[in-house]
């Protein structure tokens, strides 16, 4: 078999794997099935030399001691606030905000805010414009609208909106997100009459079954939850032995997205021949730069028919497995953490691991080996 190229973000993954999650090169190098020779070299790239290393820890350590000086400050500052008016601590905004206006030149602002839990931007806009604490959190619960909007790509409504927001545990009504998703002028588009034109035909036809890797393959995007943001995911799976081939995430929709995962998957396949995509209608299959992309690497568009979801249906069956198995409805702390998991998840477990019900309890790196 050819030595696989690699790409730069499947390397700063398999690395990230060594470094900040303790695994041993062979270990990783087994699992991921590349040559421990490769990931060393990997892993020395991006660790410094010895002298390198005891500066940086020099300099870290009086960093250390400059933020810990820093923090002990900001403590008894804190302590200071609180033995005197520890009573604001339990009244409304509004009361928070007042008490911050009348001490704000005996004690910094962002000392203040951070003590009495409140957020600076918000005593800001009261400053200039009180609002009234319901305002004020329909507000905060306007963005998270608006990222839920955003994340299905503008086509949820009040009912799928409120549903993602009880699952990131906000405990509001589904009348106030509706109230406040018509006030704002969001809203789902409302269906097309008569048959809508595609961008690409529909090849795939719901013909999951292919008798040779290769031949089809099938791509979509999703997105996780984070507290930096979302991190959306977008994969590419041979509908053979429904291997992920390829995949990529990105912090933003933009059509890279898409085309990187798609760049993955032919890189590590290397196709001789002429090969199926199937993806839904997003606007990151329908740009300009997909379209070349395909045609030069003897790849042929396919396109899910306007609003039904069952065109796309592996793809989205890898996703629902991914978030019962691995995510579980959690919000994880950063970006990086999401992607690890992820990354841990792909090509550890599922390709490598997982028994699939389609392949007859195998997984699918095992059923292909199998079939070669």
């Amino acid at each position: 078999m050819s030595t696989q190229r690699f790409t730069p973000e499947f390397k700063a993954e398999a690395v990230r794997q060594v470094i900040e999650r303790g695994y041993s090169v062979a270990d990783i190098a087994e699992r991921l099935g590349v040559s421990t020779h490769s990931l060393y070299k990997w892993v020395k790239a991006v660790t410094p030399d010895k002298t390198e290393k005891q500066a940086s820890e020099l300099l870290e350590a009086k960093s250390e001691i400059l933020r810990l000086r820093a923090q002990m400050q900001r403590l008894e500052e804190e302590r200071d606030i609180l033995k005197k008016h520890n009573a604001v601590l339990c009244q409304v905004a509004r009361v928070k905000y007042r008490f911050i206006n009348e001490h704000r030149h005996q004690y910094a602002i962002t000392t203040l805010c951070r003590v009495l839990q409140v957020a600076r931007a918000g005593f800001y806009q009261w400053l200039h414009k009180p609002v009234s604490a319901r305002e004020y959190d329909n507000a905060r619960l306007l963005g998270l609208i608006r990222d839920s909007y955003a994340a299905s790509r503008g086509v949820y409504g009040a009912r799928r909106v409120f549903a993602d927001l009880r699952e990131a545990g906000e405990t509001c009504g589904k009348h106030r997100v509706a109230r406040l998703m018509r006030v704002h002028k969001i809203k789902a588009p409302r269906p097309i009459k008569g048959r809508p034109s595609t961008i690409a035909p529909n090849h795939l036809n719901r013909t999951f079954t292919v008798d040779a890797p290769n031949k089809v393959w099938v791509t979509d995007i999703t997105y996780i939850r984070t507290w930096q943001g979302w991190l959306y995911l977008a994969v590419v799976l041979d509908l053979y032995a429904r291997k992920v081939v390829g995949w990529s995430m990105k912090p933003t929709l933009a059509k890279e997205l898409a085309l990187d995962a798609l760049l993955m998957a032919v890189w590590r396949r290397k196709p001789k021949h002429r090969v199926l995509v199937h993806s839904d209608q997003g606007s990151q299959y329908g740009s300009d730069d997909w379209k070349r992309f395909c045609l030069a690497n003897q790849l042929e568009p396919s396109m899910s028919r306007w609003g039904n979801c069952w065109d796309d249906a592996v793809a989205e069956s890898f996703f629902s497995s991914l978030k019962k198995e691995r995510i579980r409805k959690r919000i994880y702390k950063t970006r990086d953490m999401a992607r690890a998991d992820v990354f841990d998840y792909i090509e550890v477990f599922y390709n490598r691991t997982r028994r699939h019900s389609h392949l007859g309890g195998v997984s699918p790196e095992a059923f292909e080996s199998a079939s070669l």
